[in-house]
This record gives structure tokens, C-alpha cells and sequence, in this order.
């Protein structure tokens, strides 16, 4: 990972094998940054992702998993839950048939880059349980 600081921004550059989700929780740490927004393009060896349904409080998940495969777009925020640094991020793939899929990404593992615009907020935002939906909700 590489990165770099323009304005208030950062411009994020992941590189072939890294994870999105770890990787994007290191970046924070290392510029203690505790809340914010992200967006990105790039492209994955092996993504896993997955649908959310109320009904039973689960994440329902699937893996892609044969490259070449298209990251036309990740976005996300950062926030704390239960005073831990929690990525939310959601994504969309396309693969070598020009076929599309997208849900809540668990993680990705990068091929050949994934480049991030990343914008901290100046304010930490929280989550907090919402018994209803069983989610982390974002606490405004």
C-alpha cells in the first residue's frame, strides 16, 4: 500500500495480493483517522461478497474467484463500533463474460491495483446495535 496526502484527501494505491478491508483499516490507524468516506476502481484476484436479509440477521456470502475480475467501484465509510474501527464498504465486479455482481464486501484480494480517494471526516462518526434490523447503524 502506498499513499499519499493532497488537501484534506488521500490518494490510496493498493497493490497486487493486498487485502482492501485490511489494508484500508492500517491506513487509519497509521493516520489515526476514526471516521470518513471512500470511493475507488481497480481490480481483484478474489473478491467475496454478500447480501444482508433482516429476516435472519445474516450476512449471506459468496466468493468470485477467477481472474480477471473488474473492481468498477468500491465505496465506503469508516467509522467506530463499540470503540473499534469498523470499513463498510460495498462493491460492484464485473468479470471476463461482462457480467456484473455487487453486495457488502467482506474482502478483496487485489489484481492488479485498487486505487482509493479517501476523505476523513473532521468529526467522529459512531455506530450503534439496532435490534431491529440487528445492524450497526450509523449513530447521527
Amino acid at each position: 500500500m502506498k499513499y499519499r496526502k493532497i488537501g484534506s484527501s488521500y490518494l490510496i494505491r493498493l497493490e497486487k495480493g493486498e487485502k482492501v478491508i485490511e489494508k484500508l483499516e492500517e491506513f487509519c490507524g497509521k493516520e489515526g483517522v476514526r471516521s470518513g468516506h471512500f470511493s475507488g476502481i481497480g481490480g481483484f484476484e478474489r473478491v467475496e461478497i454478500a447480501y444482508y436479509t433482516t429476516e435472519d440477521k445474516k450476512y449471506h456470502p459468496k466468493v468470485f474467484d477467477k481472474p480477471p475480475m473488474e473492481l468498477l467501484s468500491i465505496k465506503g465509510n469508516v467509522s467506530l463500533s463499540e470503540a473499534k474501527l469498523k470499513v463498510h464498504a460495498h462493491v460492484v465486479v464485473g468479470d471476463s463474460e461482462f457480467r456484473v455482481f455487487g453486495g457488502h464486501l467482506i474482502e478483496g484480494i487485489v489484481l492488479p491495483t485498487c486505487e482509493i480517494v479517501f476523505f476523513p471526516f473532521e468529526e467522529m462518526i459512531e455506530r450503534k446495535m439496532d435490534g431491529e434490523t440487528g445492524l450497526a447503524l450509523l449513530d447521527l
